[in-house]
């Protein structure tokens, strides 16, 4: 009861201190903007709130904040607080997500991790070169963060204790590190490569940046990426050999040690795998003005469901994590209604007035930078970040000399490469849990990643992008 009590009471304050503020802000710092953009505002301060310190359950506090947007009056009619879920971006996630899924049954990890081990050849020293390479391809062919880390994880652990390391090793953390961190990152190599590489490429869209079709993206972020893995690959291994000690020593020319793989092939496996190729084939192959990104996974998800192929069922659906759903539905709500009232663009000229005056555009887009990294704490994961964030910070394409793909692709690299505690990612999270590293050298290794990501996005803007 004394727990209830002391709870409770600290939602209080929390709750008053944010009523408190904005009504003081009514008549004070908050006068330059309209009613119904203070009370956006409002509402974006609950959300965030809600979305990572509160303990209400993540669908319910969504269905609170779409209550505020209607009950406070932000929007005209109650239909436009759900305009976000109407987006295509947030089926796209679903979709991917379900044949993620049936990749698994089917046993397509299985066939990865047996490439895997045959490429390394059991060989510590290969592993270690070939693992932050898949990291960056892998997306590729399996469009899931959480099924890559669960596919090499078991991998990483074998290897470490067939060659006699101890479970604090630097081959176990720089592995660890590569399908945590790197995975993360690695995901927006192509715009099909998971969840917020698809909500990044659908507010390029929404938002009138660009309709940019898949090899053309995989062109612009390809070299980047490649750039962040072998840097960050590169000062992390250090880092660990110098954590490590002497155990750090270790030979990573070890003998070879190959593991038993699993050989059963599920009997729908191959009709999976051409559905899949399929579904590749024509992101490449078409124009998205013409062929919607989201028409492909849709017939493939279709033709799994045929009751002769049957992997696509109610249980299967009904295991999708509809609490994202329902939060990243109500974040694009938030963010097409801030980009249409004017509070994103209020936002931004706010933040652009701390520039000091005759800054070249150098350093106008470091301040951004900084923006955006200060942002992106707001929020437990990237994906409903740069949902909010995005429309605040494209705004500032029509204050400095910039081109708006290389501002988007800016905003979406910083946010997505921006990952320094385990809560930022549900891959760091899994890490996390491993026992391999301590918390201080997962926020080392974070702010490491999350460096060299921001510099080579920062290089990429200007002579790049």
């Amino acid at each position: 009861m004394l727990q209830i009590l002391k709870s409770s009471r600290a939602v209080l304050l929390v709750w008053g201190v944010i009523l408190g503020t904005f009504f003081v802000g009514k008549a004070t710092f908050l006068t330059p903007f309209s009613p119904e953009q203070q009370y956006t505002l409002l509402v974006l301060v609950i959300a965030i709130y809600l979305w990572t310190l509160s303990t209400m359950p993540q669908g319910a506090s969504s269905i609170l904040v779409l209550a505020l947007l209607i009950g406070l009056g932000v929007v005209d009619e109650p239909d436009q607080a759900f305009q976000g879920f109407l987006t295509t971006g947030l089926y796209f996630i679903v979709l991917l997500s379900l044949i993620s899924q049936v990749l698994v049954i089917v046993g397509f990890d299985q066939v990865i991790a047996r490439v895997f081990q045959k490429f390394s050849d059991g060989r510590v020293s290969r592993l270690v070169v070939s693992l932050p390479i898949m990291m960056v391809l892998l997306p590729i062919i399996l469009p899931s963060a959480v099924a890559r880390y669960k596919i090499l994880e078991p991998l990483i652990k074998r290897m470490n204790d067939l060659n006699g390391f101890s479970n604090e090793s630097v081959f176990n953390k720089f592995g660890l590190f590569v399908i945590s961190f790197l995975n993360q990152k690695g995901t927006f190599i192509v715009f099909t490569g998971g969840g917020f590489a698809v909500i990044a490429y659908q507010l390029m869209v929404e938002y009138n940046v660009a309709q940019i079709q898949w090899l053309e993206w995989m062109g612009l972020m390809a070299p980047p990426l490649f750039v962040i893995t072998l840097f960050s690959s590169v000062f992390v291994w250090l880092y660990f050999k110098w954590k490590t000690g002497e155990e750090s020593n270790v030979q990573i020319e070890a003998p070879k040690h190959h593991l038993e793989a699993k050989q059963v092939e599920h009997p729908k496996f191959w009709y999976v795998v051409f559905a899949f190729l399929a579904m590749v084939v024509a992101w490449i192959a078409t124009d998205p003005t013409v062929v919607p990104i989201i028409l492909p996974p849709m017939l493939m998800v279709a033709f799994l469901a045929i009751p002769a192929i049957g992997l696509v069922n109610n249980q299967l659906i009904r295991n999708f994590d509809w609490e994202t759903f329902l939060l990243l539905g109500t974040s694009f709500s938030l963010g097409f209604i801030m980009a249409e009232n004017g509070t994103a663009e209020m936002i931004a000229t706010a933040l652009i007035q701390l520039v000091p005056d005759g800054a070249s555009t150098w350093m106008k887009v470091i301040f951004i930078i900084l923006f955006i990294g200060i942002m992106r704490w707001m929020f437990t994961n990237s994906t409903s970040a740069i949902v909010v964030i995005f429309p605040i910070m494209m705004s500032y394409a029509s204050l400095i000399d910039l081109s708006p793909v290389a501002l988007a692709l800016l905003i979406m690299t910083v946010i997505g490469g921006t990952i320094l505690i385990p809560i930022h990612a549900p891959t760091t999270y899994y890490a996390s849990l491993a026992g391999v590293y301590t918390k201080g050298e997962q926020f080392v290794v974070g702010i490491i990643s999350s460096s060299v990501a921001t510099v080579v996005a920062l290089l990429a803007v200007f002579l790049y992008w």
